[in-house]
């Protein structure tokens, strides 16, 4: 998910953006609310990050600049916790309203329900969910599975995790926002991901280092990968 962030304090910014880059989120950061409205018209976000105390443009006179242009979702991030401000929030046109200081696994629990509610990002059974990267087709709606056109079995859970995958081809998907995508904060850890990873390479059978092999990133997540990777064989290390 793109999300911009506008906030004055750099030191907050930097940490936020970090945050919110682990748990998988690419991160438009901006420090003055004139260069954000700028940068949401240029840059297409699915989600706002809005500070109240943002020079240029304040964060409650940007969030209904955007809402009254668009049902992009918003959600004010800020130290301004009176009751005044919260009802200007609202007011204003945000879908949420946090007040600092806030852990970033609750913010970005916020951003999933937030993105849940608007449809961003996130899909369940029985809406069109279907993505095809790498002779890899997988229907969430029906929960079908496919390479090159033939049909694999796998569990719910399997599809799921495959589709988001699948949907973040070409990138790693850290575990910790795979485990949050797929089983919604309840049930997952790093090491039942990695069972349930190794039993979808088994039934997908595609070879490491060819296009649809989900490698992993040591420490860090899974990617599917959507080009040819050669592997180092005894002459390549001879030749090295």
């Amino acid at each position: 998910m793109r999300i911009l962030l506008a906030e004055d304090d750099l030191d907050v910014l930097d940490v936020t953006t970090y945050a919110l880059r682990k748990y998988g989120h690419e991160v438009v950061s901006v420090t003055d609310g004139a260069v954000a409205l700028q940068r949401w018209e240029t840059e297409r976000a699915d989600l706002v990050l809005l500070d109240v105390n943002l020079p240029g443009v304040d964060g409650l006179e940007l969030c209904r600049e955007i809402r009254q242009r668009s049902t992009t979702p918003i959600i004010m991030v800020t130290a301004m916790g009176d009751e005044e401000y919260v009802v200007r929030g609202f007011e204003a046109g945000a879908d949420d309203y946090l007040i600092k200081p806030i852990s970033y696994k609750e913010l970005a629990m916020r951003i999933n329900a937030v993105a849940w509610r608007h449809g961003v990002g996130r899909s369940t059974p029985g809406e069109s969910a279907s993505v095809t990267v790498a002779g890899i087709s997988v229907d969430l709606s029906n929960f079908e599975v496919r390479v090159n056109n033939e049909p694999v079995r796998m569990t719910r859970l399997e599809t799921r995790i495959l589709y988001f995958l699948v949907s973040n081809a070409g990138r790693v998907l850290p575990t910790d926002r795979l485990i949050e995508l797929v089983w919604e904060y309840d049930g997952g850890d790093a090491f039942t991901l990695k069972t349930h990873i190794s039993h979808i390479r088994q039934k997908l059978g595609i070879n490491k280092g060819e296009p649809g092999y989900i490698s992993s990133a040591p420490h860090i997540g899974y990617r599917l990968e959507t080009v040819s990777k050669p592997i180092a064989g005894p002459s390549s290390l001879a030749a090295a």
